[in-house]
């Protein structure tokens, strides 16, 4: 009897996918957050971007429910901020040297 509760619980959870996107307050929650640490907008959206085209929701949320420490080591977490990084790459202007020294002016 009690298998067969099991068996009903885990097909009941089968049958309630995850969703396919994000919907607007996990994008809206995750940009308020990310600015809220300092980073441009430009920058909060690249990242988003890239969460949102590599990441499912389900893996996300769950991501977002686990305790700070946990969190931290978490590979989705190292995944997430090599986005953020690509994206402040793609963003910081790129000066390239002339070499020419500059002339102090007199």
């Amino acid at each position: 009897m009690r298998i067969g509760f099991v068996v009903f619980v885990l097909a009941l959870a089968a049958c309630n996918p995850q969703p396919a996107t994000f919907g607007p307050d996990v994008q809206r929650n995750f940009m308020m957050a990310c600015e809220g640490q300092g980073s441009s907008n430009a920058l909060c959206s690249c990242t988003w971007d890239k969460i949102a085209e590599n990441v499912t929701p389900g893996d996300f949320a769950a991501l977002e429910r686990m305790p700070g420490p946990q969190r931290d080591s978490h590979p989705l977490t190292a995944q997430i901020n090599g986005y953020v990084e690509t994206c402040n790459a793609g963003l910081t202007p790129q000066v390239e040297p002339t070499g020419e020294e500059p002339v102090p002016e007199p």
